[in-house]
């Protein structure tokens, strides 16, 4: 392509990202949902920002080797030494952006635009300067890709590098050079050490080399990738090896499969990410609880390689326990990667989309995209070294969204060679329709991309929304920033934005517990500049006891949630005493734990007092490290009048939490009292 078309070509991609970051800021100036949600980091974000503060601070300590890759966590610690950014909250709140992240998104961005001509120049060396200039503004405004360079995540810096690489592929499988292969086997070293789907590509890459090169050129050029991919991962292989793991990159690859294949007959868990542990969806808690389980089925300490080879036994088992959901779900996992069906994460691109609808078309994402692309794969030549690359990228990530799980920006790798196969798929067919003899097969051609456009619009996941994960997300910021308010009115206004944003994740999601939770804590709210809503509060407290006994027992009651509270009340008391289905009590742990002791805490009459205990001892039972039931326990026995055991419960809730000052204030109080009163301190 000529210098000019490429010029244009990033001026588009530039102005794209800077009218998406001006719109979102707007939003957030005007208290807009997207524009809320993207003012802070979230999820995956807040783990990178961790790992980077550690660097920055010298005190990273690992026992093991490393569980996700390292590189952009390091850069950003390096980054963080030149412009610390305020420390982070104690707890697991949401951090502010802070200008250091400013600058890295404003260089992801900037990656976004090398990315865009990267992705012109090859598609026009596999077809024409018409399909690069096709291929180059798809990736110049798609809205996916640009809504995850403004995010504090390696997806941007991962996807420049990916391009490159297939540009350097091609060079090789064309003799362009033994420096390229050098290259290559640099660039994708770097790329293990962003995305650990490059392993895939990878051997992808040494395959082709070996089959399409000939005589000793093909050990030659291979030897040499494999080289420099083992040089540019050495100083995390070597790291490892200190910890006495023999690992070359990262351990995750056991546990991230077992996420994707649950067992669960349920076909669509294992296509969105679950965590391990219930109630841990935070990516902070993912490492440790991947090596928690492991060690205690094994009852011993186990190396990063063997808990990743647990977790892969784990998986082998779940498969063979039922194959037919185990196929239907990898099937399912496959079709996403053409599919536009987004599947949900802490934000959402169909949420963002609402401040940048300009951005927002169906070329934007895989609606046209995704069925054009697959055209593109099956139906264009097999045969060119240009397409060996493109077609085999898109392959690769599928198969690794196939092994794992699905997140909408896991998908983007896929994203140039679709992009590439599209604009292939379009010269393509329009050269055979206007070619006399050859409109039969361009119609053949359109009528498949009819047919596959037509199959996108059928949901894969059906009565599983997207949204109500981004608006549940944004219930908890707005519960932050409430804690943190220092006048009324503003607390009021957060915590009012929280429990709305709470009900609108209900609405679209009526069954699903993290908001419902979310609803219940804004709804009970309580301090000097807020009044808590006691009632409703309980209210929802029912209605979610119904939702988690329904998911316990397999006896899901739905069709009841929006019914009056004595309906609602009087099917959860009917779901208390069924049996559990098998491993479903992690599942209902912590948002049942909630519910349990939010009505208890409101069943103070005399012949409520046997239901309040039943339910809070319920929540010990699901949950007896949470310190809060403990304390509940201790309340509920001291209104049965049974002060040795709620000072039992008080002192271990204190134990857990020794600075819960409601606990303390309470413990002091009954000790008093029952001093005054010798004779209730036994207990009744």
């Amino acid at each position: 392509m000529s210098r000019r078309a490429l010029l244009i070509l990033a001026l588009v991609a530039a102005l794209a990202r800077l009218s998406f970051e001006l719109a979102l800021r707007h939003d957030l100036r005007a208290g807009g949902a997207p524009g809320a949600l993207t003012g802070a980091l979230l999820g995956d974000e807040r783990a990178y920002d961790a790992f980077a503060r550690q660097v920055a601070a010298g005190t990273l300590q690992r026992e093991r080797a490393f569980y996700q890759e390292p590189l952009y966590a390091w850069v950003l610690g390096q980054l963080y030494r030149l412009a610390p950014p305020p420390l982070a909250p104690a707890d697991a709140s949401p951090i502010a952006l802070a200008p250091v992240h400013e600058a890295v998104i404003a260089v992801q961005h900037a990656l976004g635009v090398v990315m865009t001509l990267l992705v012109a120049t090859l598609a026009a060396r596999c077809f024409s300067r018409a399909a690069g200039w096709i291929a180059g503004l798809l990736a110049a405004l798609s809205g996916p890709v640009i809504f995850t360079e403004s995010m504090l995540l390696k997806e941007s810096a991962a996807l420049a590098l990916w391009v490159l690489a297939l540009h350097l592929w091609l060079d090789v499988l064309q003799d362009k050079g033994a420096r390229r292969a050098a290259l290559l086997g640099l660039v994708l070293g770097l790329l293990l050490l962003l995305r650990g789907n490059a392993w895939l590509l990878l051997g992808l890459v040494l395959l082709t080399l070996l089959v399409r090169l000939g005589g000793r050129r093909r050990l030659r050029e291979a030897g040499r990738v494999l080289l420099l991919v083992l040089l540019a991962i050495a100083p995390v292989t070597i790291s490892n090896l200190r910890h006495g793991d023999a690992v070359l990159t990262t351990y995750q690859a056991g546990s991230n499969a077992a996420i994707g294949m649950p067992d669960d007959p349920t076909v669509w868990r294992g296509v969105v990410y679950e965590p391990l542990e219930a109630g841990h969806g935070d990516a902070l808690y993912e490492e440790d609880d991947a090596v928690a389980v492991a060690e205690a089925a094994e009852g011993r300490r186990l190396s990063g390689r063997e808990i990743s080879a647990w977790w892969w036994r784990h998986t082998l088992a779940v498969v063979e326990k039922r194959p037919a959901v185990a196929a239907e779900r990898v099937a399912r996992k496959l079709a996403l990667t053409f599919h536009p069906d987004e599947v949900p994460d802490v934000e959402d691109w169909r949420f963002d989309r609402q401040a940048v609808p300009w951005l927002a078309t169906p070329l934007s994402d895989l609606t046209v995209l995704g069925p054009l692309g697959l055209c593109g794969l099956l139906l264009l030549s097999w045969r060119r070294p240009g397409l060996i690359v493109v077609r085999g990228s898109v392959l690769v990530v599928a198969a690794s969204l196939a092994l794992f799980y699905v997140f909408g920006r896991y998908r983007l790798s896929a994203a140039p060679g679709l992009w590439i196969l599209a604009a292939g798929a379009l010269v393509e067919g329009w050269r055979l329709l206007t070619t006399p003899g050859r409109r039969a097969a361009g119609l053949a051609g359109a009528a498949l991309a009819a047919a596959l456009l037509a199959a996108g619009q059928v949901p894969l996941r059906p009565d599983v929304g997207g949204l109500q994960v981004s608006w549940g997300n944004l219930a908890s910021l707005e519960l932050e920033l409430t804690a943190r308010s220092t006048d009324a009115t503003t607390a009021q206004a957060h915590r009012d934005r929280a429990v709305a944003a709470a009900r609108e994740a209900l609405r679209l999601a009526p069954g699903y517990p993290e908001a419902r939770s979310l609803l219940i804590n804004a709804l009970d709210y309580e301090s000097s500049l807020v009044a808590p809503h006691r009632d409703e509060a309980t209210d929802q407290a029912w209605r979610l006891l119904l939702v988690m006994e329904g998911e316990r027992t397999g006896r899901p009651a739905f069709e009841l949630l929006e019914r009056p509270l004595p309906v609602v009340r009087e099917a959860a008391l009917s779901l208390l005493g069924r049996p559990s289905l098998p491993e479903r009590e992690l599942y209902v742990a912590a948002a049942e734990g909630l519910a349990c002791r939010r009505i208890a805490a409101e069943l103070k009459e005399p012949e409520t007092l046997d239901l309040a205990l039943a339910l809070v001892e319920r929540a010990v039972q699901l949950q007896p490290a949470e310190s809060k039931n403990w304390l509940m326990l201790g309340v509920v026995e001291e209104r049965r009048h049974r002060d040795a055991q709620a000072i039992e419960a008080l002192e271990h809730a204190l134990r857990l939490d020794p600075h819960d000052e409601h606990a303390l204030e309470r413990l002091e109080r009954l000790r008093a009292s029952s001093a005054a009163r010798p004779e209730h301190g036994a207990g009744g």
